[in-house]
């Protein structure tokens, strides 16, 4: 069981949205960040696969999470110009 993984998980997803929602994010920017969360997702699945997540697996997956939440802040603070109604604004 992962528990602390999930949460993790559902966090950085909401921080991706949230991004998003206020124009922090941009849709590529978004749609990275979702593929990278899709990866880490797939590793904790093959971590749990044979019905036990060892250590080692649990080290590499909180790797990427850590990675990842690092990216969503990085993207999220960066001064990307993000589409809006009247054209281009820097952010």
């Amino acid at each position: 069981s992962t528990p602390l993984i999930t949460q993790h998980q559902a966090n950085q997803a909401q921080r991706i949205h949230q991004g998003v929602a206020s124009g922090q994010l941009t849709r590529r920017e978004a749609v990275r960040l979702q593929r990278q969360q899709a990866a880490i997702r797939h590793a904790q699945r093959q971590a749990r696969a044979d019905g036990v997540v060892t250590a080692s697996e649990r080290h590499r997956i909180q790797r990427m999470q850590a990675q990842a939440s690092r990216d969503i802040q990085r993207q999220k603070h960066d001064a990307q110009a993000r589409a809006s109604v009247t054209g281009f604004e820097r952010r």
